[in-house]
């Protein structure tokens, strides 16, 4: 039997849920004797954990959608996909599906998987009709949840038979059970970077009504992002900043133990979510999790059983469900227990790696 290959092209290697992902599918099928290779078009520290995995990559210039250059970068990248002779060609969102399904197309590439990982709430029009024409060389567009696959079929007018639904992978085994602060001392936190779209302001509302219930209660935000400074000076307007501490971007180990500490994690997103991988985190590490029901956070939070699903930009209900889970210890380690098994259940690595798998052979037609 021949060895499956798939080449995975991605953007940039950031530290972003998007790369993580692709790094774990890759580690996984390698795991399961796939041959796997990486092409990027922007370096990130993300670079040396394909290499320690023993990932084959490649550092590709494409430049962008409209410079002069870019239909001859692709040609080069058809001509790369030929020389490597993969499978499968496969894409991970808006800056790496265009060029990599336009040579996917010119190099025959038999598979050519995109992926849509977003709501895309926040694409110009112009981006929309690039992302529409591209989907059109894809044999399947992989969406996060059953949010974004909607998005594509209902709004986007998308095939529904070319969208296929696999959600994100968490390796359970890296998150230990929360460690909590003592009674007196407890943390609300955030794992957000600072964009428009994880709407920080209704965090801190919610933070500047419970400090007036519960004035022991420490906030803690990790991320960084260009609002960071705007969300340091409304925490500043609102008279709390002593009370919010902003940790920066963490990863590895020193990410794990910051959420293990926290008594309630809160996703405040307003729009644009897929899956957030720091709602699976929070819920893999044991935290009770409140997020708003944006993308397909609210398919993995079952509502009242293994978190709370709130509407977004809802501070005042935000605030209340942060009090109940502060009050009532028994509930949120009940929650906390169920949201582990929740997560260990419907979004493993193994089980992610698998569903890849079985795509890839349905569009191959064959067993790989």
């Amino acid at each position: 039997m021949t060895t499956l290959r798939v080449v995975h092209v991605l953007d940039n290697l950031l530290l972003g849920g998007t790369e993580g992902q692709c790094f774990e599918l890759a580690r996984g099928l390698q795991q399961r004797g796939v041959g796997n290779h990486l092409i990027h078009f922007s370096d990130g520290p993300r670079l040396e954990q394909f290499r320690a995995a023993g990932i084959s990559t490649l550092a590709f210039d494409i430049g962008t959608f409209r410079a002069p250059g870019f239909p001859g970068r692709v040609v080069r990248l058809a001509k790369t996909l030929q020389r490597l002779k993969p499978h499968v060609v496969q894409s991970y969102g808006f800056y790496s599906n265009l060029p990599a399904l336009i040579a996917g197309v010119l190099a025959r590439m038999p598979a050519r998987i995109a992926s849509r990982r977003d709501l895309g709430d926040q694409r110009t029009l112009a981006q929309r009709r690039v992302d529409r024409w591209a989907y059109r060389l894809a044999h399947r567009i992989v969406a996060n949840s059953d949010a974004v696959r909607r998005q594509l079929v209902d709004r986007e007018n998308v095939a529904k038979e070319k969208v296929a639904v696999i959600r994100n992978g968490l390796d359970v085994g890296f998150w230990t059970v929360n460690e909590p602060e003592p009674a007196d001392m407890p943390i609300v936190g955030m794992v957000a970077n600072f964009r428009d779209q994880k709407d920080h302001p209704t965090f801190l509302i919610a933070a500047q009504q419970i400090l007036a219930v519960v004035p022991g209660v420490r906030f803690q935000l990790i991320g960084d992002g260009q609002l960071e400074q705007a969300t340091r000076a409304q925490a500043a307007r609102l008279g709390i900043a002593d009370k919010v501490e902003f940790l920066g971007r963490l990863q590895g180990e020193a990410l794990r133990a910051a959420v293990r500490r926290l008594r309630v994690s809160v996703l405040s997103s307003k729009d644009n979510e897929g899956l957030p991988n720091s709602v699976l985190e929070s819920m893999a590490a044991g935290v009770p999790v409140i997020t708003t029901d944006v993308g397909g956070a609210g398919e993995v939070v079952e509502d009242s059983i293994s978190g709370f699903v709130i509407p977004p930009q809802s501070p005042a209900m935000l605030k209340d469900r942060i009090l109940l889970l502060l009050k009532d210890g028994d509930m949120a380690r009940t929650i906390g227990r169920r949201a582990r098994e929740r997560v260990r259940t419907v979004c493993s690595i193994e089980r992610m790696v698998a569903e890849f798998q079985a795509l890839y052979r349905q569009v191959l037609g064959r067993a790989v």
